[in-house]
Parts: structure tokens; sequence; C-alpha cells
């Protein structure tokens, strides 16, 4: 199979262990779904966003604009300190707030979310994004919280050689990671995967992968969604295509059509999950929707009858998000969202379908059914 020609061929991924009952998969090993608990569906605990080789090229994929004045290098070089976070918050880059390595100070910011009534938080991390599964797994340990691992890629351009692979060995990796591990941590999550073009081959490739191993492992998928909405149809058109159960696709980044909830619409008739991850923000005037947009959402879209397709998270990724350098942590939701929520009239029933329910069904992998291995194409 050449690398262009990324549907064509065998799927040579393992079986998924036939369970008994369904289950969550955690960097800590197997747990029933129903002991979740409250669960934050994207986030990230030890990631790196750098932009990978400090190439012009790789400043464009990620959506940035790289620095070129002096006072603009100086501030992207410099340590995150207080005096910085203004224009950081406006969006001028800084790598140090790209970059959380501090496994310290992640299992203290994890602590936090425990103690404001969090139970399960999804490190949506990709290979190649500074994913360290030993790190979840110690962090883990240390405060009791419940970590689900993410696997797959976020974008080729983000890990070397990937464009040069084709579909078979991608899923092959993914299915590995979810009934294997690394070092015996396994992966629960396929993804965070970007906004991928499916007309793009390494973006096809690894959008196919995602899709093929969620259906030989039953694991759930979390992707971007596109801004252009016909690529968003043809996207979830492939994964459906390739064997992946759309019920279980939560389509993150929807933050910015909460404003306009009919444009969510489209998403919901094809039975994803719609994501709202971009909460606990500091609105601008670069900001497109805030945390009031979202919550209207969330009420006029329980309202329609999709409560039960709405996720909530907070997609932390930067330390300016972080308690420890002035940001609302992984606690925000549940310290502020949810009061706010509940002021504006939602009820008990849809808190818990937000919090609770919703990402349980997402993450639950389900019983595997006799077929469920991939065959061969003939």
């Amino acid at each position: 199979m050449s690398p262009t020609d990324s549907t064509a061929g065998a799927v040579h991924a393992p079986a998924a262990s036939h369970a008994s009952r369904e289950t969550a998969v955690t960097v800590t090993g197997d747990v029933a779904p129903d002991s979740l608990g409250t669960v934050l569906p994207h986030e990230h605990l030890l990631s790196d966003f750098l932009p990978p080789g400090d190439t012009d090229g790789s400043w464009a994929t990620a959506g940035r604009v790289r620095p070129m004045t002096a006072s603009r290098l100086r501030l992207y070089r410099a340590p995150l300190t207080m005096d910085l976070l203004g224009e950081v918050g406006m969006g001028a880059p800084n790598r140090d707030n790209w970059l959380l390595d501090d496994e310290e100070l992640a299992t203290d910011e994890a602590a936090a979310f425990k103690l404001a009534g969090g139970d399960t938080l999804v490190d949506v991390t990709t290979i190649g994004l500074g994913r360290d599964p030993a790190g979840l797994r110690r962090i883990s340990e240390a405060t009791g919280l419940t970590i689900v691992m993410g696997s797959g890629w976020y974008h080729p351009a983000r890990v070397g050689g990937l464009a040069g692979r084709d579909a078979e060995s991608l899923t092959e990796e993914i299915v590995r990671d979810l009934t294997e591990g690394v070092d015996g941590v396994r992966a629960g999550v396929i993804g965070e995967l970007a906004a991928l073009d499916p007309e793009a081959p390494a973006e096809r490739a690894v959008l196919v992968a995602a899709a093929r191993a969620s259906a030989a492992t039953g694991a759930p998928i979390s992707l971007g969604r596109s801004d252009d909405p016909a690529t968003q149809q043809r996207v979830l058109d492939l994964l459906a295509e390739e064997g992946a159960d759309l019920a279980r696709v939560a389509v993150g980044h929807c933050d910015a059509l909460s404003p306009r909830p009919d444009e969510l619409e489209p998403l919901l008739d094809r039975g994803v999950f719609v994501q709202f991850d971009q909460l606990g923000r500091l609105p601008s005037v670069l900001s497109v929707s805030d945390d009031q947009d979202i919550a209207m959402a969330v009420l006029e879209l329980a309202r329609r009858g999709h409560a039960e397709r709405i996720l909530l998270s907070q997609d932390v990724s930067t330390k300016s998000q972080l308690l420890g350098y002035g940001g609302g942590g992984y606690g925000f939701i549940l310290r502020q969202f949810v009061p706010y929520l509940k002021m504006l009239g939602a009820d008990d029933a849809l808190i818990e379908s937000v919090t609770v329910r919703n990402p349980k069904r997402l993450l639950t992998i389900p019983t595997p059914k006799a077929d469920s291995t991939p065959k061969a194409d003939s």
C-alpha cells in the first residue's frame, strides 16, 4: 500500500479482548464505568505544544504567528512570570507557557481538581505532543484521581516521519496503545486529533487509522471541529465508513458556535457528542465567544432535546491556565461554571448529564461483538 492510498488494503489490527463486561480504561487499569464520577473529557496534564522544529511551516500548521521582532522574541524566550501574563493573555507567544512538563506542579493542579469534587480527567495528549504515560500513572496514584490517556496523533506535521506511513501501520500502533499500552500504561481514548482534512493523504491516514482502531477495540474518538462544515461532514463520513461508531465520537472546540446553536444541529444530527472545551478563558477583543455564550448554548441545546450529547471541558494546555499562574485550573467548571448554569436555571439532571453521564457513555468500552475483529480485504 502506498502512503497516499490510505484506505486500501487489509487491516491487521489485533482483536479486542473479549471482556465479559463494559469497562473504562485508565492509566492504572480497567475500572467500572460507574466509578468514573465527574469527568473532564478534554484536558492536558503533561504536554508540549511548542511548534516542532521551530520552523515557519510548523508555526503555520499550529495556526500561530512566529515572533520576529526583538521584543517579541525576548517575550517568547523568557520564563513565564506574572508580569508577562497580560501580554500572553492577549495572544503573545511564550514557549514556557506552552510547555507542561513539571510533574510536581501537574500533581498539585490535579489534586486541586480532586478537591473541587472532580473524579476523572481525560488527558488527550497524543503521541508527539509530550505524552508521558508513566508520569500520568504517577499523578493518578499520588492524587487518587482517575486519569484516562489519549492515543493516536494530533496532526502529521507534529510527528516526524508520520507522513510516510500508511493507515495500516498507524492502526496497529494505536491498537497496541489501547490493548498493551506503554510499559503497561494503556490508552482509553483515541485523540485528541486535530481538525484534519480527509483530502490530504497523511491526514486522511490518521483519520482512517483512528476509525479502524476504534472499530477493533471499542475505544472512543476525540477530534477537533473543522471550520468548514462540509469538511466536517466528510470527516464523519470517513470515520463511519471505516467502522467507527459516531455515537462514541466527541467533536471538540465547538465553543465558537455557541452563539449560533443552529449551526451545531448538523453535528448533532450525526449522533456525535458536541464538546465545549474552551471554558475558563478570560474574554478579550480576540474572543469569538465566552462562557456566558456556552452556558446559554447548553441550556438551549438541552431545551431542544440534546442534553445527552453535550460535553464540557477546559482544554488546559498552558501554564497560564493553571491555578499556580493565576488561571482557573482544572476545577473551573465545578467551582464556577456549574454554579452559573444552575443560576440560569439548569436542573440537577442536566448538570449530571453534562458532567457525569455523558462522559461516562463516551469512555465506556463496550463488550466486543463476536465478529468485531477486522478482516483482511478480499
